[in-house]
């Protein structure tokens, strides 16, 4: 990996982290809804869900589709530093943007913690399974994202918030994010799989 691939990428993640940082903050939908309309409990539990999606849940998915991509053709090593340099600029301004202190902790927690793992689980079943793309991209990007949202939300709301609302808002935000990771598969393959070669950024 270049210099200059090495830090567009860090300053990537960085940009990524404090705009999500920032977006979990704010609801999609932000007017009330009304519980009581539900007819049934799939229906209360489907608008209950509805009513707690952040823009949040739509950002962050982007950086598991960066460090998968940069996994895919660069060495574990710089892809970590990467992500550890990244992590390092986002820091100081999310705790200046995000809407209360433990967002900026969580973060870094959850980022290191999921992407950690995505990267390490990543080389693994590329090693092993090197034909099955899709399992090194979308399967692994899943399950980094379950553990991901889950500590996330723990450590950044269970303290401030009733934890019906912060449960809600893990299940909000992880549904919004496996739904968007079946449409970041197929830019993955396109990108990392086909046409990388005929891009400069992705030269080594």
């Amino acid at each position: 990996m270049t210099d200059k691939t090495l830090y567009i990428s860090a300053f990537a993640f960085a940009f990524i982290i404090i705009a999500s940082n920032y977006l979990v903050g704010f609801r999609i939908f932000d007017a009330q809804v009304d519980l009581s309309q539900a007819s049934n409990t799939l229906t209360y539990l489907a608008m209950d869900i509805y009513s707690h999606i952040t823009y949040g849940a739509i950002s962050y998915p982007i950086s598991f589709l960066l460090m998968d991509i940069l996994s895919e053709k660069f060495n574990r090593k710089d892809v970590l530093k990467a992500l550890r340099i990244g992590l390092l600029l986002a820091f100081l301004p999310s705790i200046i943007i995000a809407p209360n202190p433990y967002i900026a902790v969580a973060s870094v927690c959850a980022f290191f913690t999921s992407q950690f793992l995505d990267v390490i689980v990543f080389f693994k079943l590329k090693q092993k399974y090197p034909r099955l793309w899709w399992l090194r991209n979308g399967v692994n990007s899943g399950i980094c994202q379950f553990v991901d949202t889950f500590i996330f939300f723990h450590v950044a709301f269970v303290l401030v918030l009733p934890y019906h609302d912060v449960f809600m808002m893990f299940l909000a935000d992880l549904i919004i994010k496996l739904s968007l990771n079946l449409f970041n598969m197929p830019i993955f393959y396109l990108v990392a799989i086909k046409t990388y070669n005929k891009l400069n950024f992705f030269k080594r």
